[in-house]
């Protein structure tokens, strides 16, 4: 078990981000999870509303989507701590409901007439919340990794590969020649006994 975290802290960029998101929301509900060390949120994975087509008014996650977060974070070598989500009009303060979910740390974020009014943080101990401070940091000395922009070159690499292979299967099939880039060997030895006849 993880022990007990009596302060937060979160880089400029994440702070600003996850503000943004519930502005662009708004007047709905959002959220998702933030990740860390040591107390330092280090990485944040929006979600969707999970109900979204039934009640866009309450930001609702199911047990696949907590999962899927501590997986998540564990894969970078990251606490999970928590689940962030806005009040679009209201304070940022745990509701009923908010508690009822038995996460231990809460990131509320709130807005009031279109304005950002709040972010803060709690820790719930037998049902009660206790604000914890939440302090903002400098970007300095961190880098970030956009995994959606990786994923996205990743994916333009896998069909750059895909149309390859089609484009090759057709000249195949249409008695073409296909150039091969020669390669030099993987293990550097050059006289290797492997041969392509069989």
């Amino acid at each position: 078990m993880n022990p007990l975290i009596d302060e937060f802290e979160i880089i400029e960029k994440h702070y600003k981000t996850l503000i943004k998101q519930g502005l662009d929301n708004l007047p709905y509900e959002t959220g998702g999870f933030v990740g860390g060390k040591n107390g330092q949120i280090q990485a944040i994975l929006p979600t969707f509303n999970k109900d979204w087509d039934v009640n866009k008014d309450v930001y609702t996650l199911h047990n696949e989507d907590i999962q899927r977060a501590h997986t998540f974070f564990h894969k970078h070598g990251l606490t999970y701590y928590g689940v962030y989500h806005t009040h679009p009009n209201g304070i940022p303060y745990p509701s009923e409901a908010d508690i009822a979910t038995k996460q231990r740390y809460h990131f509320i974020i709130s807005f009031k007439e279109q304005e950002f009014t709040g972010f803060n943080c709690f820790r719930i101990d037998n049902n009660v919340p206790m604000q914890l401070p939440l302090v903002v940091i400098s970007d300095n000395g961190f880098q970030s990794k956009d995994i959606k922009n990786n994923a996205i070159q990743n994916d333009r690499n896998i069909l750059s590969d895909e149309d390859d292979l089609n484009k090759r299967m057709h000249n195949i099939l249409d008695d073409k020649p296909n150039k091969y880039k020669k390669m030099k060997p993987k293990d550097g030895e050059l006289n290797s006994d492997f041969s392509t006849f069989a």
